[in-house]
């Protein structure tokens, strides 16, 4: 089969390599789509990081199933998070995999994986009705938050994002106020919009200081910051004012599939909107990790079909 091999920074290649074999509590399953997710760029950027999971975002159909395995069988649909779903097949324990409700589309299936990110950040996030919020970043983790915070009702949510096509896919997603940072003091444009209080709530999904900061600066007297991003290089941070208006900042990092998909069965939201482009295995390298190496990206997820 065919498989996208690391061998190093900015070195991904498609090789032939044996199927694998699924072990007692495991499942083969051949793979539909695999989305490429903030963490394998920067893994292809900088390294892979210790218990990598390059190429986790997967569906596909179940065509093995290990003797201790139960609920799947051959032929079961599957969202699998796993790790190195870039390839014609994959072998997932069975406890990470979930059955693809009826009807959902392989599309939709492929980003459940990301909407969980956000899903899990909003129910540990302690948000509340009618909060204010910043999201600072419009990729796929910043508007599958833009989505999830809509299902749970909130309305004033701005976000800063330096792509136009992603701003626009912001706003196309319930954004009610987008900007540019390149062009607009994010602090200051937050603070005019809030008679100068500040956000309830401000989300870094970029991994970048830039946005850190702004979200920082944006917050209200007593507000929160969550940290989605993920950072490969130290930030320094001037701490006067994150101590004296008693800022709370928490890093998440985990899944909620369960409340994904309820959003996406009761609220009637579409989180394979944000799919901009499906590309073939073999162009996994040129026309995924390097576009969405681009300083200003215009692709907003891509999803590799083996």
């Amino acid at each position: 089969m065919k498989t996208a091999v690391y061998h190093g920074i900015k070195d991904v290649r498609v090789e032939d390599v044996e199927e694998p074999k699924p072990g007692p509590r495991e499942a083969m399953i051949r793979v539909k789509y695999c989305g490429i997710c903030g963490s394998d760029l920067h893994e292809y950027l900088h390294g892979l990081f210790p218990q990598s999971s390059f190429g986790h975002e997967a569906c596909g159909q179940v065509v093995g199933v290990g003797p201790q395995v139960k609920g799947f069988q051959v032929g079961s649909h599957v969202i699998a998070f796993g790790k190195g779903a870039f390839a014609e097949y994959m072998v997932c324990p069975a406890d990470r995999m979930i059955l693809v409700p009826e009807g959902m589309s392989w599309e939709r299936a492929a980003v459940v994986e990301p909407l969980a990110c956000a899903a899990y950040a909003i129910k540990k996030g302690g948000f509340e009705p009618g909060d204010r919020v910043l999201i600072a970043g419009a990729g796929p983790l910043g508007l599958m938050v833009l989505l999830g915070l809509g299902a749970i009702g909130l309305k004033t949510i701005y976000v800063s994002e330096i792509s136009e096509t992603r701003r626009k896919k912001a706003e196309e997603l319930g954004a009610a106020a987008v900007f540019n940072p390149l062009e607009t003091k994010i602090p200051s444009r937050i603070r005019g919009l809030t008679s100068g209080f500040g956000v309830d709530v401000a989300v870094e999904s970029v991994g970048i200081e830039a946005a850190l900061k702004d979200c920082l600066a944006s917050a209200r007297p007593w507000g929160k910051v969550i940290v989605l991003g993920i950072f490969t290089d130290r930030v320094p941070i001037h701490m006067l004012g994150f101590v004296t208006r008693e800022t709370t900042m928490v890093g998440l990092n985990s899944i909620d599939p369960s409340l994904a998909i309820t959003w996406v069965e009761s609220k009637g939201i579409r989180p394979e909107s944000i799919i901009s482009k499906i590309i073939p295995l073999q162009q996994i390298s040129a026309e995924g990790f390097e576009v969405l190496t681009r300083s200003i990206r215009e692709e907003i997820k891509i999803l590799v079909e083996p």
